[in-house]
């Protein structure tokens, strides 16, 4: 007998973000206007979370077929960015298998996905939506062995779609971490078995699995510093490396057989602490803006909770994000930021302070 399959698709509509969405398109100055700047001390970051599955080989897709596949346990998050170029529209997205003996508890805990004719419109949609439903944990399914749970959206051709998603997988006796098996895919029919189908060719890009899927770290800025920056998913190598300490974690393609590196880390969420000290002990108006050094793209953030998106930012513009009150004693500020997928270029934050 055929075992059944549940599916989901998302739909989800660019800009409903609820009331904590904030869009400031046209809030961009010269990024020259913001240098001379000091460059801040790098933070120690720390990896966190369970595991993250990185999906962006073959980037460019044309017919139908798995895009990468491993096996993970408990909570695990999954990233993807491909394009339809084809002459059909298929449904892109990501499926989860139950593979063992046992009824699996499927959580979801986020969810993004977007579609745009601009690859980094995708991305910025997708992680915004995400970063908006991450604090909520829905049991999605109650997959029986051999039952698979999609996330996925229609894709027409030339559009790419930007998903970032991020589940937990428990065992429905005693709540323990359960494996299943995640395969990335385009399909026109939901497959029957998904984690059977064949993995379609690499191209350039990465693909592979990744031990953490947070990185935590405490960002110090001081009143008294000025103009200060610190780069974010620069380069993991070579010479437009700027990394921080732990930033970078050796991940593994469970397909090719290799060791991967996440350069971005795309699908990865910084989750700062801002130390905000002032030596010059007055009230003041701190700000923070954002510039993509060396690229371009569509941004998406969390200041204090406070869910921000810009447009278009290129390397010689800084997004300013938001000001932020400093009383006299200084303050403890939150951020949390991803390399949206489309984007290029490191994300360079800026801090500035003035008068109140």
């Amino acid at each position: 007998m055929m075992r059944r399959k549940m599916i989901v698709s998302i739909a989800m509509a660019a800009g409903l973000f609820g009331a904590s969405a904030v869009f400031a398109d046209s809030a961009t100055v010269p990024v020259a206007s913001l240098q001379p700047a000091v460059h801040l001390e790098k933070p120690q970051l720390y990896g966190t979370g369970g595991k993250l599955i990185l999906s962006d080989s073959p980037e460019t897709i044309s017919g139908t077929g798995a895009l990468y596949r491993d096996r993970v346990e408990g909570e695990f998050r999954v990233f993807w960015h491909h394009q339809n170029t084809s002459s059909s529209i298929y449904a892109v997205g990501v499926a989860v298998t139950n593979t063992s003996n046992q009824t699996v508890k499927l959580y979801t805990k986020g969810s993004g996905i977007g579609t745009n004719l601009y690859v980094d419109v995708a991305g910025q949609n997708a992680l915004a939506d995400f970063l908006n439903s991450q604090n909520d944990k829905r049991l999605a399914a109650a997959l029986e062995p051999g039952q698979s749970y999609y996330v996925s959206k229609p894709t027409e051709p030339e559009i790419t779609n930007s998903g970032i998603v991020q589940f937990e997988a428990l065992t429905k006796q005693g709540n323990r971490p359960a494996q299943v098996t995640v395969t990335t895919l385009s399909y026109d029919a939901p497959p029957e078995h998904p984690d059977q189908i064949a993995v379609l060719p690499e191209d350039s890009h990465t693909r592979g699995t990744f031990p953490h899927f947070d990185r935590f770290g405490l960002i110090r800025y001081d009143t008294a510093t000025g103009n200060a920056f610190l780069r974010v998913d620069s380069a993991a190598y070579g010479q437009w490396s700027d990394s921080m300490p732990g930033e970078y974690e050796e991940g593994w393609d469970a397909v090719g057989g290799k060791t991967v590196i996440n350069n971005g880390n795309y699908g990865v969420m910084y989750r700062f602490g801002v130390r905000v000290t002032n030596s010059l002990h007055e009230r003041r108006t701190g700000s923070l803006y954002l510039n993509p050094s060396g690229g371009y793209g569509h941004f998406a953030l969390l200041w204090n909770k406070q869910l921000y998106q810009s447009g278009f930012v290129s390397w010689e513009n800084a997004w300013h994000i938001t000001d932020f009150k400093v009383n006299p004693n200084g303050g403890l500020f939150s951020s949390e930021m991803s390399l949206t997928g489309g984007s290029a270029g490191p994300q360079v934050i800026y801090f500035t302070n003035e008068p109140k």
